[in-house]
């Protein structure tokens, strides 16, 4: 089962300061959840979990890694970031899991949340999926593999929460399932017309046109009269 921490103390494992960098790497999840039933999920991924099998074994990561990239390295590095998310993180709405979401990926600084600049000491990869919740699906749970490196913070938030809901997983477990505004349904489209009533139209829709055609034509012999 998933630990429980203090809020105040999750908090402050979570930012941190520039004196302080996170020696030892984590991983934090936020996952947003609206009335209307739009959802967004931010994963804060140190790199060190997908450039090492031994994550606390490398320093933090400088802004020079990142920053002296080409923009085919970036996406490269973006597209390992997605992979990792993939292979160890399942999203569940409901009963459905996230199916290779689309991830927008941004590098900032892991002390400060802010874009990576030259100071950055210790950079991060901040990835963000968002969408909508499935007619019906009432709760967001959130599986982590058991291959995972590091510790992993949960912060759920769902409308008319205080503060979010804080949960910590280490490898191989899930989390406590949430309530979540459901889904609302798609309206319908517009039924097509049926072919009887295609073909009912199409007698009225000619007698129209011949009696255009006739006023036509009288029109015509009255002006050679």
């Amino acid at each position: 089962m998933p630990a429980r921490l203090p809020t105040a103390l999750i908090f402050c494992l979570i930012l941190g300061s520039a004196a302080h960098a996170h020696q030892v790497p984590n991983m934090t999840v936020e996952a947003s959840f609206a009335a209307d039933g739009a959802y967004e999920v931010k994963v804060n991924l140190d790199p060190r979990v997908f450039l090492s099998d031994n994550p606390a074994s490398l320093p933090p990561v400088p802004a020079s890694w990142y920053l002296d990239q080409t923009e085919d390295q970036r996406r490269g590095t973006f597209r390992q970031a997605t992979a990792y998310v993939g292979r160890t993180l399942r999203f569940l709405l409901g009963v459905t899991a996230l199916k290779e979401p689309a991830i927008d990926w941004l590098a900032m600084d892991g002390a400060t949340n802010v874009a990576v600049t030259a100071d950055t000491a210790e950079t991060h990869l901040l990835g963000t999926l968002r969408g909508s919740v499935p007619e019906g699906a009432g709760s967001f749970t959130l599986e982590y593999a058991r291959d995972g490196q590091v510790s992993l913070i949960l912060l759920t938030t769902t409308p008319g929460m205080t503060e979010p809901k804080v949960q910590v997983l280490f490898a191989g477990e899930s989390s406590r399932p949430v309530a979540i505004p459901a889904g609302r349904p798609r309206p319908a489209s517009p039924a097509p017309a049926s072919e009887g009533a295609q073909r009912s139209r199409s007698p009225a829709a000619l007698v129209v046109l011949l009696a255009v055609i006739a006023a036509a034509g009288v029109r015509r012999l009255r002006a050679r009269r």
